[in-house]
């Protein structure tokens, strides 16, 4: 009976285990985006996309020693309410002078995506996500 009881309380506690790795595993974190009025997943395809966009669009004027005056930025210069402010409102230097015309509203999504998910304050010592 003692024998059926240990299996019985082995099987419970593995089953609780398991159900909690699975729904770690499995974890999407959601953002609200101001500029839509909308709530949409943070999945690695959108940060993915939205780093290459970064690369090629942003860190080709907004790097250290640029000759265009642009500001150097990274994707730690604001907080992720500081990036979504700059996608809503839209009043930085690029997007009044003209050069985020060649990108489609969804190239923004993505690359607003991808800097707030790399944002200042994402980082938090008391998530697992925060470690290596």
């Amino acid at each position: 009976m003692e024998k059926k009881i240990a299996v019985i309380a082995v099987t419970a506690a593995f089953l609780a285990l398991l159900s909690h790795a699975l729904v770690f595993a499995g974890e999407t974190a959601y953002r609200f985006d101001p500029a839509t009025q909308s709530s949409r997943a943070m999945e690695y395809k959108n940060t993915w996309e939205g780093y290459k966009l970064y690369q090629s669009n942003c860190k080709s004027c907004h790097f250290r020693g640029n000759e265009r005056g642009a500001q150097f930025l990274d994707t730690d210069s604001r907080t992720m309410r500081g990036w979504n402010a700059v996608f809503y409102k839209k009043n930085v230097r690029c997007a009044r002078d003209g050069s985020w015309a060649k990108l489609s509203p969804e190239d923004l999504l993505v690359i607003n995506d991808y800097l707030y998910s790399k944002a200042y304050d994402t980082w938090d010592p008391r998530s697992n996500k925060s470690c290596g």
